[in-house]
């Protein structure tokens, strides 16, 4: 403590003499800058290092920074960063304090790097600062200063330093001395700048919605994850982080990773109820009650997905045909016909397996002797509905196991309402096309009318077989529906 005071008692002397000094003439003028350089600034350094306030947040791999007129304010910022290199921007007027910054940092010559610009131009201001980071591979950790230079090359620093998710410094002082043209010896500190792309992010959050608007919700929740490790505020960490949290779901629930999307939802919930007071939460909030309805549904669907069985009871099932609708809808939206063509075909097969499930026969291994028709019966019902169908029969036995085509003729020799009014003709030739598709067993793609077609088809036997159930379709599409645009 006394060593503490007497260093500050030393500095104000100084500073006092310094002040005093004449200055009337060029020669009285320089000799007063010459005594601030030998025993004013070696103390200005040592109160500035040891300032707990000057510490920076994280250790840099770069430091960028705009060389003006006054060297002293990029000596305090690279002494207290301690990069493990340095880029100085400067113009030829500035070039004559390069080697001074270099000496009272203690920086060697393979730790600087150095670009002369044009100060006014702000284009090559970027370009020079974009050159370095390429050039030294991109480190992780970068700061710009933008104490020092024009206006011109600070707004080319900054939006550089932006772009590159760079902390941005400036070596401000609340006590300018203008008669002086100097700081308040001592009040100089390192003034970490708040990057607005970093803390709001609104290009990155724009990006996400579009992203997530298209239903890709990996790159959605990419963009979040991002954003949450750059901010500052811990509001807009939440905030960032609970949309990360909707767009795994959702991105775990296309992809049938249910575990994961219950976890993924249950995070989300916990959260929206923690921060319920948070005003940014509040778009988000508002969709709470259709949350719930996803819990519910993942939970019957996580069921289903540990007991296959429960994909055909009544009205569970109906959960897993629902998923696989809402499903199909979003891979049309994206414009991938023929995979929204493929989840229709399962839900034509899981319709046909559903219908069939409740004559207590089993698609995979069938056994008719509980259908309710003696199997003579069935199976002279089944051929005359085959011939119908495709004109001519090759059959002797009824099918074992039951592909899809089968198991609506079948149906139709049960007498099962989910076929009533089926074109037949356009049935066969729509799954002939599937079959033929590149996910199937062909190399066709599927075009607008076919596949236009074909789900035409599918939503008239789904509906069908809601009828028959009496299942309530609205319900369970608000619940299987995910919520869009992102709130």
């Amino acid at each position: 403590m006394e060593k503490d005071f007497m260093i500050q008692t030393d500095f104000n002397e100084r500073i006092t003499e310094w002040k005093n000094m004449d200055r009337t003439t060029r020669d009285a003028s320089n000799a007063a800058l010459v005594y601030y350089d030998e025993h004013i600034f070696p103390l200005v350094k040592e109160v500035f290092i040891n300032a707990p306030k000057n510490r920076p947040p994280r250790k840099y791999d770069a430091l960028i920074l705009t060389v003006g007129l006054s060297p002293e304010p990029l000596i305090l910022s690279i002494i207290a960063t301690k990069p493990k290199r340095v880029g100085l921007l400067h113009t030829p007027q500035t070039r004559k304090f390069l080697e001074r910054i270099q000496q009272e940092t203690g920086l060697t010559l393979g730790q600087v790097d150095t670009r002369e610009i044009d100060g006014s131009n702000i284009v090559e201001m970027y370009e020079a600062i974009m050159e370095l980071y390429t050039r030294w591979d991109k480190p992780a950790n970068v700061a710009v200063d933008i104490t020092g230079g024009k206006k011109s090359m600070v707004s080319g620093a900054a939006m550089a330093g932006a772009m590159l998710g760079a902390d941005i410094y400036y070596v401000d002082t609340d006590h300018f001395n203008r008669e002086l043209g100097k700081p308040e010896p001592g009040s100089e500190y390192l003034s970490l700048l708040d990057n607005p792309y970093s803390v709001f992010g609104d290009l990155e959050v724009n990006k996400a919605r579009d992203l997530y608007y298209r239903y890709d919700y990996a790159g959605a929740q990419g963009v979040f994850n991002q954003l949450e490790q750059q901010v500052r505020d811990p509001n807009l960490i939440t905030v960032y982080q609970a949309y990360g949290l909707l767009c795994a779901t959702y991105e775990a629930w296309d992809n049938l990773d249910i575990g994961i999307a219950k976890q993924s939802l249950n995070r989300l919930l916990e959260n929206l109820k923690r921060f319920s007071s948070l005003q940014q939460l509040g778009s988000l909030s508002n969709f709470i009650p259709i949350l719930y309805e996803h819990e519910k549904v993942l939970n019957v669907l996580d069921n289903i997905f540990n007991t296959e069985e429960l994909a055909l009871k009544i009205p569970d099932g109906f959960h897993f045909a629902f998923m696989l609708y809402n499903n199909a809808l979003r891979r049309e939206a994206q414009g991938k016909l023929d995979m929204a063509c493929l989840i229709l075909y399962r839900l034509f097969e899981w319709i046909g397996q559903h219908r069939l499930a409740q004559y207590g026969i089993v698609t995979s291994q069938p056994n008719y002797s509980e259908s309710g028709v003696e199997e003579t019966d069935l199976l002279d019902r089944y051929k005359k509905k085959r011939k119908d169908v495709y004109g001519s029969v090759n059959v002797l036995n009824l099918p074992d196991p039951i592909a899809l085509v089968d198991g609506f003729l079948l149906l139709d020799a049960l007498g099962d309402k989910v076929v009533d009014s089926l074109n037949w003709r356009a049935f066969r030739g729509q799954v002939e096309m599937r079959n033929r598709s590149v996910y199937a067993h062909g190399m066709s793609k599927i075009n607008e009318k076919s596949y236009k077609a074909f789900k035409s088809t599918v939503e008239g036997r789904f509906e069908k077989a809601q009828e028959i159930e009496n299942i309530d379709a609205n319900l369970l599409n608000k619940q299987h529906k995910f919520i869009t645009p992102l709130p």
